[in-house]
């Protein structure tokens, strides 16, 4: 299921409770523990990436959990976009606090 110009990005490409093995798509510093895909969600949002949320999906190496999927337009290179996003879900934390 591609979609031309976007991305998709699963909440355990941020996950650091998982090994990159099991699907973790950053360094550990940058991952997050519970990741959550309004998380996700708003920190697309914060950026600027109009994102779509697919809440009923799975990812295909863990069918059994639905933890949903967001769609968003691709500005940069997959690991940049996964950099930026996971910073921004950094900040947003530490701003709720």
């Amino acid at each position: 299921m591609r979609r031309k110009g976007k991305v998709f990005l699963w909440p355990l490409y941020f996950e650091a409770s998982i090994s990159r093995r099991e699907g973790r798509r950053l360094p550990k510093e940058l991952a997050l523990r519970g990741a959550s895909l309004q998380e996700l969600v708003k920190a697309s949002e914060a950026l600027g990436l109009h994102p779509e949320e697919v809440s009923t999906a799975a990812h295909p190496s863990q069918p059994w959990r639905k933890t949903g999927v967001v769609l968003v337009e691709k500005p940069h290179s997959k690991p940049l976009l996964l950099r930026l996003i996971a910073e921004k879900m950094r900040e947003n934390r530490s701003l709720e606090r």
